[in-house]
């Protein structure tokens, strides 16, 4: 029998199949299946949970960051005249096309860009998974180039570019 131990400022109650986590950054509310959980102590018990009981445990873990501190992940447009801005609940983005490109942004999910120069975006939110996914969602409008590094990139990547032709060879 595993367990996890549930950080003070976080309120839980379990309900019918449900985990109800209430923290500084907001509500979360999971379905627990058939995993079997009990509340002792300020420690979350894993009765039953199959083979899977590791597994649910890193989750359960995830979800208490998720709702005490949240998840972000940046991503930098890098290109002459790259801009991107927010609009009510939608992202825009110029990207060197010959039109805006618009995203809508998950009600989960919250979006932000730098004021300066509209080059960073903020994503936050309480899942890691569904922050990667809006990320990754981004990103796909218009990957790096692999000649000149011109797009969307995660912050901090490092990206190799490819040579190109040579002149005279």
């Amino acid at each position: 029998m595993l367990s996890v131990a549930i950080p003070n400022n976080i309120q839980l109650s379990l309900a019918q199949g449900y985990l109800k986590m209430v923290g500084p950054y907001g509500t979360l509310i999971k379905k627990t299946g058939s995993t079997k959980l009990a509340v002792v102590d300020s420690r979350l018990y894993v009765l039953e949970a199959g083979d899977q009981t590791n597994n649910y445990l890193s989750l359960l873990r995830g979800y208490f960051i998720g709702v005490t501190k949240g998840y972000r992940r940046k991503l930098r447009l890098i290109g002459v005249g790259y801009r991107a801005s927010i609009i009510g609940n939608k992202l825009s983005l110029k990207v060197g096309f010959s039109h805006e490109l618009v995203y809508n942004v998950p009600e989960d999910v919250t979006v932000t860009c730098s004021k300066a120069k509209g080059t960073l975006i903020l994503i936050r939110g309480k899942e890691v998974q569904r922050v990667n996914q809006v990320a990754s969602e981004i990103r796909g409008l218009r990957y790096p180039d692999s000649y000149k590094g011109k797009g969307i990139h995660y912050d901090g990547e490092i990206l190799r570019l490819k040579k190109g032709k040579r002149e005279g060879a």
